[in-house]
């Protein structure tokens, strides 16, 4: 395995741990990998070392209160959407454009991950020459069914009794996320409830600003992922009404393993082919413009 090199990048207001893993030769591109909810950085090494096999320069993104972050959620440390796409991702996107100007970045973000990097489309829409969604899906409540709304019902009760009675959110007790902060939480709620981006601190119109996003966007879906099933990644993608949209469902064939939520990560050459593909498109569109 690839031994990727260790960042402690000062953010605004923490230490954000990267995990850069270099190509062989020279980076054709940036890849940026964010994790999902309650999920450490290191969960993607196969990938970031798949991804650096193919030519990019990947960074793997701790995110705060996991992995080998600095800091835990408690009732005295706490944080939301806000801290992540206003504070440490512009840090993150920062340091790795400074690390090479003259190759595309690509931010890319797998569920929540793909959240913030969807906001991050709109708020910021130079950042990155492409945004790649991987089994990212809105929680918006009405695009479930069944046992999966009934769940989503249960986590809307649960979620702020938990913010009160305990300061924390105990996913890794209740079996959803891992132990999260409790604004981090409230936004997830917020979204679930309305299927708008947003949160305490960020503008009101992030969705709207997604909408003029022009930029290019990968959608990568798994075909048997019960937490990101059609409708709930319809609802995250048709908010990209302007961009030039490139979508790809990966089977059990396709990957060599489950086609689920999860171990595409585990086998991930399938998905670091789609993102190469990406990356010729976008390269060849720079080039018709």
């Amino acid at each position: 395995m690839t031994s990727p090199q260790r960042i402690d990048l000062s953010a605004p207001s923490i230490s954000v741990p990267l995990f850069v893993y270099e190509p062989k030769g020279a980076a054709q591109a940036n890849l940026i990998i964010l994790p999902a909810l309650g999920v450490p950085a290191r969960f993607y090494s196969k990938l970031a070392e798949a991804a650096a096999n193919a030519g990019f320069r990947a960074v793997l993104v701790e995110q705060r209160g996991h992995g080998e972050s600095p800091i835990r959620p408690s009732r005295r440390y706490n944080w939301g959407f806000k801290e992540a796409v206003s504070d440490d991702l512009p840090a993150v996107i920062e340091w790795v454009r400074e690390r090479d100007q003259t190759i595309p970045l690509y931010l890319s973000g797998h569920s929540l991950g793909g959240h913030y990097a969807a906001m991050i489309a709109g708020l910021r829409p130079e950042a990155a020459d492409g945004i790649i969604l991987i089994a990212c899906a809105s929680p918006y409540i009405e695009a479930y069914a069944g046992r999966t709304k009934l769940s989503l019902r249960f986590l809307h009760l649960a979620i702020p009794a938990a913010a009160v009675a305990l300061g924390v959110y105990p996913g890794d007790r209740i079996g959803f996320g891992g132990r999260e902060a409790r604004g981090v939480m409230a936004d997830w709620l917020s979204l679930s409830k309305t299927n708008r981006y947003g949160g305490r601190g960020l503008p009101k119109d992030i969705d709207e600003r997604i909408a003029d996003y022009h930029g290019a966007l990968l959608v990568l879906k798994m075909a048997r992922d019960p937490f990101a099933p059609e409708a709930g990644v319809r609802a995250v993608v048709d908010k990209f009404t302007s961009a030039r949209i490139a979508e790809k469902k990966l089977t059990e064939t396709d990957i060599g393993d489950h086609a689920d939520h999860f171990r595409w990560a585990k086998t991930p050459l399938a998905t670091v082919r789609e993102i190469l593909a990406f990356h010729e498109d976008v390269k060849m569109s720079r080039f018709e413009a």
